[in-house]
């Protein structure tokens, strides 16, 4: 994974949630072993001090988000033991959090927006060291409302408040319109693209919708590299 500054890429290859060494509350294992430098090399080319936001984004589904937010978050709270990290789920539409890391939907994202749940109790702790999780909580009938009002702004806030690194994942910008307006409530934005699949015209599309918000780069995953195939196929999604 490369890196540059807003107008260039910041990425190669992304690793898959579902493979990989490193094992979350619910036994699932996942994917630093192999992967650990590529989302080093990310995160060391954006700001990681204390109440850093950062939203992932893409203009579809598919291409890699939600990965690259989870190996973010795990890289930064391994290597940097003073840094308390925590994943936003703000895809209400397909949340994936809860299950992947074997814990409760809710209380979650969904029920501290509407006033059932106080923030402490939403958020879970991880067995990895530093890195906690906010996931989409209960699934509700056009979440969208939700993600425009007043208290998305107040959660993510107080979020950074108490985190020194909050991750924001994101739905896919060109399906839910809210992701413009979640990428102007956080710090800095990563776009991601998954070579060969994401049409050209669909990240034309997408990056205008991110325009006024601090676009740092762009990932690209799936890319052809130098690195050989055994550990391409580790990482691959």
């Amino acid at each position: 994974m490369t890196a540059t500054p807003s107008t260039g890429t910041l990425g190669v290859a992304a690793a898959d949630r579902r493979r990989g060494t490193e094992r979350g509350s619910g036994g699932r294992v996942w994917p630093i072993a192999g992967a650990e430098e590529i989302f080093r090399f990310l995160y060391s080319s954006l700001e990681t001090g204390t109440g850093t936001s950062v939203a992932v984004c893409s203009a579809t589904t598919g291409e890699g988000k939600t990965t690259l937010s989870l190996g973010l978050a795990i890289a930064i709270a391994q290597d940097l033991p003073d840094r308390r990290v925590v994943v936003i789920e703000t895809d209400l539409w397909r949340p994936v959090l809860a299950s992947d890391f074997g814990i409760a939907v809710s209380p979650g994202l969904v029920d501290c927006l509407l006033d059932r749940q106080p923030l402490a109790s939403a958020i879970r702790a991880t067995t990895l060291d530093n890195l906690s999780l906010l996931p989409a909580g209960t699934v509700i009938g056009s979440p969208q409302r939700l993600l425009r009002s007043r208290r998305m702004p107040e959660i993510i806030d107080a979020v950074r408040r108490t985190y020194d690194v909050v991750i924001v994942d994101t739905p896919a910008i060109l399906a839910h319109s809210e992701v413009a307006v979640l990428a102007k409530m956080v710090e800095e934005v990563v776009f991601v693209v998954r070579v060969g699949v994401t049409q050209a015209r669909d990240v034309g599309s997408a990056l205008g919708r991110l325009q006024g918000s601090n676009l740092r780069g762009t990932v690209l995953n799936d890319i052809h590299s130098s690195i050989p195939s055994p550990i391409r196929r580790l990482v691959r999604l």
